[in-house]
């Protein structure tokens, strides 16, 4: 019975990819943007889950990453000529190399300072993105006034992109679900004190699952920030899309595969419903959404998901 589920459910997903693949052949341009923002917004929640929602650390700087994915991005292709796709894999790179070097100190404190640090560390990013041409005399980020690149071609390769970094995100997330690698995180999350004791080496997993965080989101940024064909220092390193992250996997439900995913659609399209209704107000109903779903709902989306699985008769 229980391959038998899992095997109807892997059919499920490989038809909801097919569906989101052949999207764009019959659906409008209002359409097929409104899903790459959620497949945008579902990637940055899934990577920040990965460390928090398995391993209990969390992160509240993952948007250094984001900016640094971004400029970095915005640097190779218009001072180093290169292609937009290479230079989006080396941004990446360049961010999980710098995740590597921060992530190997900050990774040892423990609860709420691990918290403040990396908060305090996305602060300091961001003041330094601001002041980087004035202090260092390169041309990099423009200061407050930002930088532009050349216009994209389109919404539709965006679209197919944040698919494939979302989709590449949820896949790392199952296979946490079942590998030898993701029951240590588990085992950290649940204590790390103990999984120490037993032998699991906590820093080397947590590093690793971190370096593969910033990668996903420095991919993100970084197709984010030539789509838009302008990057602000001061949005690309703004706590507001870190307060994203955090609320998405929330919804959707933390340590999950798929609550990112269903926290990302559910908060975009209740954002814009509301927003073209209720445009002095309709901050007002998120609010009340993201106090009430978790208060009534602790497990978020997902775990409501299981619930009507789990309540479901079965049939022979």
């Amino acid at each position: 019975m229980a391959r038998r589920v899992e095997l109807s459910w892997g059919l499920f997903a490989l038809l909801v990819l097919a569906i989101l693949l052949a999207l764009p052949l019959g659906a409008g341009p209002y359409a097929i943007r409104l899903a790459a923002v959620i497949f945008m917004w579902a990637a940055l929640a899934g990577s920040w889950n990965l460390l928090a929602g398995y391993a209990g650390a969390v992160d509240l700087g993952p948007v250094v990453y984001h900016g640094i994915g971004a400029f970095g991005t915005a640097a190779l292709m218009m001072r180093a000529g290169l292609p937009f796709l290479v230079s989006v894999a080396l941004a990446g790179g360049v961010a999980a190399a710098i995740a590597f070097v921060i992530g190997t100190p900050t990774l040892r404190l423990r609860g709420a300072y691990f918290a403040i640090g990396t908060l305090a560390l996305a602060e300091s990013a961001k003041q330094l993105a601001l002041a980087w041409d004035r202090l260092t005399g390169i041309p990099l980020t423009g200061g407050s006034a930002g930088i532009s690149l050349p216009l994209s071609a389109g919404y539709l390769p965006f679209y197919y992109l944040m698919l494939t970094v979302m989709a590449c995100v949820t896949l790392t997330a199952l296979w946490l679900e079942r590998s030898k690698f993701g029951y240590g995180l588990r085992a950290i999350g649940e204590n790390d004190r103990l999984a120490e004791a037993s032998g699991v080496d906590i820093h080397a997993l947590k590093r690793r699952v971190y370096m593969a965080s910033a990668l996903f989101i420095a991919w993100t940024g970084g197709i984010e920030g030539y789509w838009l064909s302008y990057i602000n220092a001061a949005e690309a390193f703004g706590t507001a899309i870190t307060f994203q992250m955090v609320v998405m996997a929330l919804l959707g439900g933390l340590g999950t595969p798929f609550g990112p995913l269903l926290g990302a659609a559910f908060l975009t399209l209740a954002s814009e419903f509301l927003g073209t209704r209720f445009v002095y107000h309709y901050l007002i109903g998120i609010g009340l959404i993201i106090v009430i779903i978790p208060l009534f709902m602790p497990a978020g989306l997902a775990g409501l998901v299981r619930l009507v699985r789990r309540e479901r008769p079965l049939t022979a």
